[in-house]
């Protein structure tokens, strides 16, 4: 059993993780201006979407207008204006990662198969969801809800062997594709636990 929490979407922890495993992909920059403008750039478009629990407007009649394909790449491609000066050699790639990590918001939260989002909108209002969960949704924030830590488990449990596997595929280690597997098999193993909770 797993209690659902408030927007039934994955927890910004998770988002966040997302950006910052994306900034690992390029090679890191000299100047540690620039690694802080890149990294913080990746973590805001991963979250942008939940800009929506600031701006109640954004969620009319339930519509979260801000879950949608045209507003997931709309905060990554206004970042890459921002970004692309710093990063003179790899303007294409680090303007491409900004626009996936935008779009991994909506995939971690489809993941979560709670509720229905509006990937089209504005050209309609159609809701998607998926049949099946393999994440947890963000448990009620409060101190005293055991499923908030327990989701965060989770969540952290799929998403950070993950982000390691990228880690070590990177190292260059002789023997990684077995630190890999291992990996991968943490994650299904939390995947499958939040495959079972209720929905």
């Amino acid at each position: 059993m797993g209690c659902r929490g408030e927007g039934n979407m994955s927890s910004l922890i998770g988002h966040s993780l997302v950006g910052w495993t994306v900034g690992r992909s390029l090679p890191q920059f000299k100047r540690a201006r620039s690694r802080l403008l890149w990294h913080s750039s990746l973590i805001v478009a991963a979250i942008a979407p939940d800009f929506d629990y600031l701006i109640p407007w954004l969620r009319r009649d339930g519509l979260r207008l801000t879950h949608s394909v045209s507003f997931a790449l709309l905060v990554p491609l206004l970042a890459s204006l921002c970004v692309v000066g710093h990063i003179r050699s790899q303007r294409i790639r680090a303007a491409g990662f900004l626009v996936l990590t935008g779009l991994s918001h909506l995939l971690l939260d489809l993941l979560v198969g709670v509720s229905a989002l509006p990937l089209l909108w504005p050209l309609s209002e159609a809701r998607f969801k998926l049949p099946f969960g393999l994440l947890p949704s963000a448990g009620k924030p409060s101190l005293t809800n055991i499923y908030l830590y327990q989701n965060l488990l989770i969540e952290l449990g799929v998403l950070v062997p993950l982000s390691a596997s990228l880690w070590v595929w990177q190292s260059g280690w002789r023997r990684r594709w077995i630190v890999i597997a291992g990996l991968l098999a943490v994650s299904a193993y939390f995947m499958h636990w939040a495959y079972g909770l209720s929905r």
